[in-house]
């Protein structure tokens, strides 16, 4: 499963905006959709949330890791 298949799958009411999806922020209490998730060039899920929550805050209240948030290679 691809990193941003795995981030959306925890957030079912991601809209999909063309270049990026909007959700409600898990790091907060969130009214309205303040959650950007993307895929940067190399496959890496980018967060950002407008209200501030930091990162890490919100891969954890996914029940996620931040190694989650990439592309795993093979060695």
């Amino acid at each position: 499963m691809r990193p941003l298949d795995a981030v959306l799958s925890k957030l079912p009411e991601a809209r999909n905006r063309g270049r990026y999806f909007s959700a409600r922020c898990p790091g907060h209490d969130d009214a309205r959709p303040s959650l950007s998730i993307s895929e940067g060039p190399d496959g890496r899920v980018l967060l950002k949330c407008f209200a501030g929550c930091p990162v890490d805050h919100i891969v954890g209240r996914l029940g996620l890791r931040m190694r989650d948030l990439f592309v795993r290679r093979a060695r």
